[in-house]
């Protein structure tokens, strides 16, 4: 009996051992578990764009993820042929880091790297105890070879303020292509002729640059390699008239006050608050309709018309400044970025070439206003207008009456504001007036394609 009972108790103390040590066991693990010191799942590897070529310098973002316990290792590499490159290495990430994200370039010529097949290889490593890993094969064509760019036409000379034309032919490899003037970059387009690799745009060259800078034709294939082509040219330098005027009481209730979203009492104040805040916030509006081209092949037949029977009152880019009670108000200047015709008063208003009504309606300072795009970039402004006849997506020539002219807006007298904005940036109007202009800058160059590229 006290045999058998003390064989019992000592199998029933064991028992209770291996039960206590099972939910030690268990509760460590699931505490290792819920840490995410013990982990089953492997890291995931994500990219933001798929990878199918690689050029002379190509740059590869992607971004790595582990829930739990965190990243440890991240490796990428390159295999052609007989070459085995490590490209990234990020071993021990300190703090057990959630996710990261890796940019690297790619030198191919410094490493070595022929035109053909290839692999990318991409590993990540957790820090769980069980080194959950993940690897990611991506088959690449390396190509070494940049695309090819011919110029066809561009303007021999610009002027600060002005405007001009490119054209040229690419290499059908290509999938991004443009002009950048200055630290100012444009959009070129194709489809205007049979030809489709033939790219074609109008670029505005701003009027407040006072100096000559760098025109450049750029081209990219699908690899990511680049070509460029300098443009040679003359540089006009005009200086633009920087003229006084003269504003009263009259003006300042009947025409600043109305268009103020803000109760301001000093007539000076109230005149430079819309005079510079209210212009701004409509000039980006005007902005931001005139950056969308939708009509890439000209649809303008020669020269622009001027308002009929008018004389200028106004200069493009002049710089304005406002005397009130005899004193300057300071701050209040602002360029003029059209030119203003007069002429009878509510005098009808023609669109000045063919094209598309992209916009009518009121537009702050510059009171009842339309504008209408021409294509490769080109647009104009109709400003301070009563009626208006015309409405969005209307196709118009330059018989048709559009509006009449008046004084709504920030406007003294009864007169048409007429702007030329190429890809969203204010040109001189001058030149779209001029035949001549018209017909050397762009019908003669852009006939002389159409013959040669049929």
């Amino acid at each position: 009996m006290n045999g058998y009972g003390y064989g019992y108790e000592r199998k029933s103390y064991k028992g209770k051992i291996f039960l206590f040590l099972l939910i030690i066991s268990a509760v460590a693990f699931g505490y290792a578990y819920f840490k995410g010191i013990i982990d089953f799942s492997s890291p995931e590897i994500s990219f933001d764009k798929d990878i199918k070529y690689i050029g002379t310098r190509s740059k590869i973002s992607f971004k790595v993820s582990d829930g739990k316990p965190g990243l440890k290792e991240v490796s990428v590499y390159i295999v052609q042929y007989d070459k085995d490159i490590k490209l990234l290495e990020d071993k021990d990430i300190s703090k057990a880091i959630k996710q990261k994200e890796y940019q690297i370039e790619i030198p191919s010529r410094k490493l070595g790297l022929k035109e053909g097949k290839a692999k990318l290889i991409f590993v990540a490593k957790d820090s769980s105890i069980l080194g959950n890993q993940v690897s990611i094969t991506k088959e690449v064509e390396v190509d070494l070879s940049p695309p090819a760019l011919s110029i066809l036409s561009s303007p021999g000379s610009i002027m600060n303020g002005g405007a001009g034309f490119i054209f040229y032919r690419v290499s059908p490899d290509v999938v991004k292509t443009g002009i950048n003037v200055g630290e100012l970059s444009f959009n070129c387009y194709n489809g205007m002729f049979s030809d489709k690799r033939i790219y074609g745009c109008a670029f505005p060259y701003p009027y407040y640059w006072s100096r000559k800078k760098a025109i450049v034709v750029y081209a990219e294939d699908r690899a990511g390699n680049r070509v460029t082509n300098s443009i040679s040219y003359y540089f006009k330098k005009v200086r633009y008239r920087r003229p006084v005027i003269n504003i009263d009481d009259n003006f300042i209730e009947s025409k600043v006050r109305p268009l103020s979203d803000r109760d301001i009492e000093n007539p000076a104040e109230l005149f430079r608050y819309v005079n510079v805040e209210i212009r701004k916030r409509d000039e980006e509006q005007i902005h931001r309709i005139t950056s969308q081209v939708s009509i890439v092949e000209p649809l303008f037949k020669g020269a622009f018309q001027q308002l009929k029977n008018s004389s200028m009152l106004g200069g493009f880019a002049d710089y304005r400044k406002y005397r009130y009670r005899g004193k300057i108000i300071k701050g209040a200047d602002a360029y003029h970025k059209g030119m203003d015709f007069a002429s009878i008063k509510n005098a009808p208003v023609n669109a000045a070439n063919n094209g598309v009504v992209v916009f009518t309606g009121f537009l702050g300072i510059y009171g009842n206003s339309i504008i209408i795009e021409h294509g490769m970039g080109i647009f104009t402004l109709y400003s301070h207008l009563s009626e208006i006849y015309v409405k969005e997506g209307d196709k118009v020539d330059k018989k048709t009456v559009i509006a009449r002219t008046d004084t709504t807006g920030l406007a003294k007298g009864d007169h048409l504001h007429f702007g030329v904005l190429v890809q969203g940036l204010e040109v001189h109007p001058i030149e779209w007036l001029d035949p001549k202009w018209i017909s050397s800058r762009f019908a003669r160059p852009y006939k002389r394609i159409q013959i040669n590229y049929q």
